[in-house]
């Protein structure tokens, strides 16, 4: 996963279809929707390549965000794609900690329309942010035996970035950890 960072990029002008906004749930379930694809079908004009990962602008923005973008992995080992959003920041903690508890809520209220009519929900584990940790992340699994969407997982963040709480949703493909010894505290 590529996080924000305290550098952001310049958009600037290009020739790519302006962004379609849709409701905080719409975004969500656009996105997800695009993931078989690798997000291929909201991916704007490139931005950067830094370090083995191509940024590009999304064609789906997050209402009220600052930024939303596609970052495409180029490693033999990872050729997936993330969208990710800024969502927030502020210099206040408990301000930004009750915008990164609202923002976890409508992420819970979130589903996934399948084209049969079928629906997909989000489940995941709350975890309350504390002012004396830099990092808070909670995360989101779509409750579905189907295989397309079975590493896909929406993680909210709170961090800090001097001098202030940043907020982002980041949406991604995790697959299981390759490195022999490594295995996360979910087996990923």
């Amino acid at each position: 996963m590529i996080a924000f960072t305290a550098s952001t990029f310049a958009l600037g002008q290009t020739s790519s279809p302006s962004p379609e906004t849709h409701s905080f749930t719409g975004t969500i379930e656009k996105v997800l929707h695009d993931f078989p694809h690798n997000l291929r079908s909201i991916s704007g004009a490139f931005i950067v390549a830094q370090a083995g990962v191509e940024n590009y602008e999304s064609l789906v923005e997050m209402p009220g965000s600052e930024q939303c973008y596609i970052a495409r992995y180029s490693s033999v080992e990872d050729t997936t794609a993330s969208w990710q959003a800024r969502m927030y920041r502020d210099d206040d903690f408990k301000r930004a900690a009750t915008h990164y508890r609202e923002l976890y809520q409508k992420l819970k209220a979130c589903h996934l329309r399948l084209v049969d009519g079928s629906l997909i929900f989000l489940n995941g584990e709350w975890d309350a942010p504390k002012e004396e940790n830099d990092f808070t992340m909670s995360t989101l699994r779509l409750i579905t035996g189907d295989e397309r969407y079975k590493e896909v997982k929406i993680d909210i963040e709170m961090l800090y970035q001097f001098p202030e709480w940043v907020i982002n949703i980041n949406i991604v493909s995790k697959k299981k950890d390759t490195l022999e010894g490594y295995a996360g505290s979910d087996g990923m």
